[in-house]
């Protein structure tokens, strides 16, 4: 399985596409016309700067994501197993059941340190 990060790295391209061919549609065309207007203006000139900086937006948030760590916080690299694993185990550590050993074998430890310093 891949990492959340590089599956919104697919999502992103499945969006980013798309919405390419749509601006390279509309400006080959020059036909990009909704059907109601407001006393004969209508915003297909908003409608296509919109989808320009939506394209723009989204090509920079996957430059980011692809290049950057500043996204890391919310979209791990990390693969899931791997985190599954890792997060299995910081489960077992820090489970209540096994404290009373794990601080006894720590106070085993720190005390044959101590007699061995003796």
């Amino acid at each position: 399985m891949d990492s959340a990060a590089r599956r919104l790295e697919r999502v992103l391209f499945g969006v980013i596409i798309p919405l390419v061919f749509l601006i390279s549609i509309t400006f080959i065309d020059n036909d990009f016309l909704i059907k109601e207007c407001e006393n004969g203006i209508c915003n297909n000139y908003i409608i296509s700067i919109v989808l320009i900086f939506l394209t723009v937006f989204l090509c920079l948030v996957l430059l980011l994501l692809k290049y950057s760590n500043k996204l890391d916080k919310w979209f791990s690299k990390e693969l899931d197993i791997e985190m599954r694993e890792r997060l299995n185990e910081e489960y077992h550590e820090s489970d209540v059941a096994n404290l009373g050993s794990s601080w006894a074998k720590m106070e085993i430890e720190h005390l044959e340190s101590k007699h061995g310093e003796e």
